[in-house]
């Protein structure tokens, strides 16, 4: 199964987009019950001496295991879903989570073993449909919105923890430290998502893979084997610093979770209220920025966010444990939370920029699994990094406040590390998205002119076989009609690149690759008029080989071009083999212009001198708009050649 790479707009999709978002929603309320009650009620039954590591390995077991089993189950989510197709994989991820929330439920009659049995499996359902939805949200939104996809998937997911993490502190608090009701309320939200999931999600499969469509094209110039092998992500430094950048946002995302209420609450001395203003103010800056960030990734590209975000974010961490004011924890909070908003949603688009598409949801499983494992890997770093700094004073020359050195010293390293990886991606990670606003213009642009190629031939053909001149005219108004409507994307192009302030990466190259195709069109028109004010019967008969021949390949020749275009703009990684096809076209026509020029001098047939020049300027249109079409190619090139990493050996 591969994914189809047509290129989808959210508006035409939402009978797709929205149950599968509906859907998000409601899992994100069912977690964010239990990522605020789970830590409060693991520590109410461990015990609250967070400087006994045994404790702390009681407290974050919950996290830790939740982490564990997502990773897991989004590494094995496509193999899952080839087997018994990705809705019901998504079906499989939801009861899973509605099993593991009945477990929790029952955490007050078996206590702890209970909380980490439910997150075994709220992990491993939550792991298959997080990446079962990626893939599917990505194929949605199609190449243009990839990242704008991951924006809303997150959004949704992070809202609805927000609204479960408000509901759940409701509960509690109305029902007097009753953790069991709140859990209770997970569940029957989770029961919710399973109905939503078997009643809606219908519309999320990929299609299978047809000859002749631009995924065999992908496939074929990529030349992909059956199996996926990790060292492809190793020998690609922009996929393996991407993976890794998620893996640490996870660690971050999971010392937000367990140790700033900790820090702020225990040793700034924050107010309740306070702490979950600086818990919320995270989660919900986060939240609502993805959209937005994701479609800034899809209008300017990949890099230069991630470096933005990675600082920013690593940056907040910092501050936060050089201030103790409330306001201005609440303000870092917010930043830090924008700052992974920055970055987030472009990760997991690099792996759909690069990875080739009959592998991409495997990709995606392994980054799923990179990702969330940050949650079973921060904890056991935090405790690490807490307990190695019990006789440090970098904030303080104080002795009775270890467990303040404890509790900021995670935050400085991981900080510090994330502005780390925003210099590496800086210095060896490659652009995998240009900013191309104008490439779906440029693309409807040219099937135009394909159009137009399409019906020229069609009036040679009827020239041909001596239909009568009428039929050729009107063929020719057909395609002169098709002109003008390629000439309106030619002005929309062009509006776009000079009509903006800052005009996107690459917009003039699509702008050159439209206009270049738009004058082809105009020699070959030219040409047609002018032949069909030749009488047939006055051309030699290798004259009208020679046109029938190069009328085929002219067609042949801008086909390959558009679908050159089309997969340049999906992956630039797979486009080089279809630029050689069109040069080799090309080196066609010119043959075959000359054996016409060689005709017409051996032979002129019944031409008069008038005609004979039609006839040489004709041979010449039709070879100059062969050239326009190799010089639009040329363009495309540039393009590819730009944006593509180090190509994938598998």
């Amino acid at each position: 199964m591969v994914s189809n790479t047509e290129s989808f707009s959210i508006r035409s999709s939402f009978s797709k987009w929205a149950p599968l978002i509906s859907t998000l929603l409601l899992t994100g309320i069912t977690y964010g019950v239990q990522r605020t009650s789970l830590a409060l009620y693991a520590s109410e039954l461990s015990g609250s001496n967070i400087t006994n590591i045994l404790v702390f390995l009681q407290i974050s077991s919950t996290i830790i295991t939740y982490g564990l089993f997502k990773g897991i189950a989004g590494f094995f989510s496509s193999r899952i879903s080839f087997r018994v197709k990705r809705k019901n994989t998504m079906r499989i991820g939801l009861g899973l989570l509605v099993i593991g929330s009945v477990s929790i439920v029952l955490a007050q009659y078996i206590k702890l073993t209970g909380l980490i049995l439910g997150n075994v499996f709220i992990g491993a359902g939550l792991g298959l449909f997080f990446t079962a939805s990626m893939s599917a949200l990505t194929e949605i939104a199609g190449a243009e919105g990839s990242a704008f996809s991951v924006g809303s998937m997150e959004f949704s997911v992070y809202l609805g923890s927000s609204i479960g993490s408000f509901f759940a502190g409701l509960i509690v608090e109305k029902q007097g430290n009753n953790f069991a009701a709140s859990f209770l309320f997970a569940l029957i939200v989770a029961g919710v998502a399973v109905v939503v999931g078997i009643l809606l999600l219908r519309s999320v499969e990929t299609r299978e893979l047809v000859k002749g469509t631009k995924e065999e094209i992908l496939l074929d110039s990529t030349k992909v084997e059956t199996k996926w092998s990790l060292r492809n992500i190793v020998k690609t430094p922009t996929l393996l610093i991407s993976y890794l950048a998620g893996h640490f946002s996870r660690i971050m995302d999971s010392l937000i979770v367990l140790l700033l209420p900790i820090l702020v609450s225990s040793s700034y001395g924050f107010t309740a209220t306070q702490v979950g203003l600086v818990t919320a103010g995270f989660t919900l800056a986060w939240a609502i920025s993805m959209p937005f960030t994701g479609k800034l990734s899809d209008r300017f590209g990949r890099k230069g966010l991630i470096v933005i975000g990675l600082v920013t974010e690593g940056l907040a961490l910092v501050l936060i444990t050089f201030t103790k004011e409330p306001i201005h924890v609440i303000l870092l909070a917010i930043a830090a939370g924008i700052g992974t908003a920055i970055y987030y949603p472009s990760l997991p688009s690099i792996t759909r920029d690069v990875v080739p598409i009959v592998k991409r949801e495997q990709s995606f499983g392994l980054y799923r699994a990179s990702l969330d494992s940050g949650y079973f890997t921060g904890p056991l770093i935090a405790m690490g990094l807490a307990f190695s700094a019990t006789k440090l004073n970098l904030w303080s020359d104080t002795s009775d406040i270890i467990l303040e050195n404890q509790l900021k010293f995670p935050f400085l390293v991981i900080g510090i590390s994330l502005g780390v990886l925003a210099l590496l991606f800086l210095f060896l990670a490659m652009e995998t998205r240009p900013g191309w606003v104008q490439a779906s213009i440029s693309l409807k642009h040219g099937n135009k002119v394909k159009d137009v190629y399409i019906k020229l031939n069609q009036s040679l053909e009827a020239y041909i076989d001596n239909k009568e001149l009428d039929c050729c005219t009107n063929i020719l108004l057909e395609a002169k009609e098709l002109e003008s409507d390629a000439d309106k994307l030619v002005f929309r192009v062009t509006q776009a690149l000079y009509g903006k302030v800052r005009p996107a990466p690459d917009d003039y190259h699509f702008y050159k690759i439209t206009d270049t195709l738009d004058t082809s069109i105009g020699f070959t028109l030219r040409s047609m008029r002018k032949l069909l004010m030749i009488p047939r019967q006055s051309l030699p008969k290798k004259f009208v080989e020679y046109l029938k021949i190069e009328c085929e390949l002219l067609v042949k020749m801008i086909t390959k071009a558009v679908d050159a275009l089309e997969v340049v703009c999906i992956q630039p990684l797979s486009s080089h083999p279809i630029f050689q096809e069109v040069h080799d076209l090309e080196s066609k026509l010119d043959v075959n212009s000359h054996e016409g020029l060689s005709c017409i001098t051996q032979d002129s047939g019944k031409l008069n001198p008038v005609e004979a020049l039609y006839v040489v300027q004709i041979i010449e249109s039709l070879e100059q708009s062969a050239n326009h079409i190799e010089d639009a190619v040329d363009i495309m090139k540039i393009v590819g050649l730009k944006y593509q990493v180090r190509p994938l050996v598998i």
